[in-house]
């Protein structure tokens, strides 16, 4: 029993998955006027086998913005767990966790730029079409599901059930939400329709913003419930 109290408070002591649920909030938050006030919305459209288009349209300042972003983060988040390290004399694995966010953050910017490129590739090459597999696969590969996807690692890492459930929750978000202003049809690519508001991003965006924070706020107040009764 002293063996298991001992390990649960170490365990608990490592814990700080309130900070990257934080960074990563905050940047999607700042995100919002590169995707509202940056350059014109890019288009760009590929014929395919049946005659149809598939386009894809794109902010260009926002394209840019997420892999510094991403990185800036991550450097906050090694910074922040080598803080509470040398604070609370127990260090946490976090170094796994960063590698692989950086490089997944990579590969999201690498998959962005060429899914821009050849907005028929999955549809066509792939033979997944316009399906909904073709749509959870982009968001999937997105900032927002790139980050979800490294958090469940760090709930690994941290062994901790509750960061596990807040990231389902959001990966939950990210692949039902709006996808990349993907749009299919049987008309020139010169018709291609504008998104029906310019703030139509916005609710998706504040919706996966707020769960991080709602998140960082709940394992925040949850792992100082812990300290106080131990």
């Amino acid at each position: 029993m002293a063996t298991r109290e001992l390990r649960r408070r170490v365990r608990n002591e490592q814990r700080g998955g309130w900070f990257p649920l934080s960074a990563f909030a905050f940047i999607t938050f700042v995100a919002i006027p590169f995707d509202h006030f940056g350059h014109h919305l890019v288009v760009r459209c590929a014929s395919t086998q049946n005659g149809g288009y598939l386009c894809a349209g794109y902010q260009p300042a926002a394209l840019w913005y997420w892999p510094v972003a991403l990185l800036l983060a991550y450097v906050a988040i090694s910074v922040f767990y080598l803080h509470q390290s040398r604070e609370r004399g127990v260090g946490t694995r976090i170094r796994p966790y960063v590698v692989v966010g950086v490089v997944l953050a990579v590969l999201v910017t690498a998959w962005a730029l060429w899914a821009q490129a050849h907005p028929a590739f999955l549809a066509e090459s792939l033979h997944l079409g316009t399906s909904p597999p073709t749509n959870v696969l982009n968001r999937l590969l997105s900032p927002a599901g790139g980050i979800g996807l490294a958090l469940l690692l760090l709930a690994w890492i941290e062994r901790s059930w509750l960061l596990l459930a807040i990231t389902t929750g959001y990966l939950l978000i990210v692949v039902t939400g709006a996808g990349q202003h993907m749009h299919h049809s049987h008309v020139p690519p010169t018709t291609f329709p504008p998104p029906v508001s310019e703030w139509a991003f916005l609710p998706h965006v504040l919706l996966e913003g707020g769960i991080l924070l709602l998140g960082a706020v709940i394992l925040a107040f949850t792992q100082r419930a812990h300290a106080r009764s131990t």
